[in-house]
């Protein structure tokens, strides 16, 4: 009896201690913590060839003009082929036919081939074998009075090309006879117009 009587009160010990632990209010469930991760926004560059500049650059790399001064004021023919290396240079061809005008003598040619090479120096604005140019050239000449010449010279221009690939051009050069002919200096100038494929 004394057993029943000590193991009673601390049966019912244990039954209030556990029911306080169930009575000790649930903490509520920590929802789990995940970082709103947004969507990652993936960003498409396209990689074109041709920047704004390469946009308006005139597609071709041959071009053929003509001599627009001399045909007008002398019925001489002057045409030009040139071949588009790169952005800054270009070599190219030339021939020259005498008309037969003889108002002011301005030349005594006859006949001329005069291969060249440039050298365009460009600016922001000018670029694409345009803007300012500095050529040197050699012409083979055949003369009025005397048989084949050669001389070697230089030209200064400048050549403005839109975007269709017409293009106009001022140059102004100077050359010597190497040959021995009577003539020592042959001066080309013109006004050309062309157009670049």
């Amino acid at each position: 009896m004394k057993r029943i009587l000590f193991f009673t009160p601390i049966f019912f010990m244990l039954a209030s201690v556990n029911a306080q632990e169930q009575e000790v209010p649930a903490v509520p469930e920590v929802p789990a913590i995940y970082e709103d991760k947004e969507e990652e926004k993936v960003i498409k560059v396209e990689v074109v060839n041709n920047s704004s500049l390469d946009a308006a650059y005139p597609k071709g790399e041959n071009e053929l003009r003509v001599n627009a001064l001399s045909f007008l004021t002398v019925s001489d023919i002057n045409i030009f082929y040139e071949r588009i290396l790169n952005r800054s240079s270009s070599f190219g061809l030339s021939m020259f036919i005498n008309g037969g005008d003889d108002v002011g003598d301005i030349t005594d040619r006859k006949f001329a081939i005069n291969p060249y090479y440039r050298f365009y120096f460009y600016n922001s604005k000018e670029y694409g074998a345009r803007g300012f140019f500095v050529e040197g050239f050699s012409s083979f000449a055949s003369l009025e009075s005397e048989s084949l010449q050669v001389s070697l010279g230089m030209s200064i221009g400048q050549k403005w090309v839109n975007t269709n690939g017409f293009s106009f051009e001022l140059f102004l050069g100077l050359s010597r006879y190497i040959t021995g002919s009577d003539n020592e200096l042959y001066v080309p100038v013109g006004i050309a117009i062309g157009k670049r494929f």
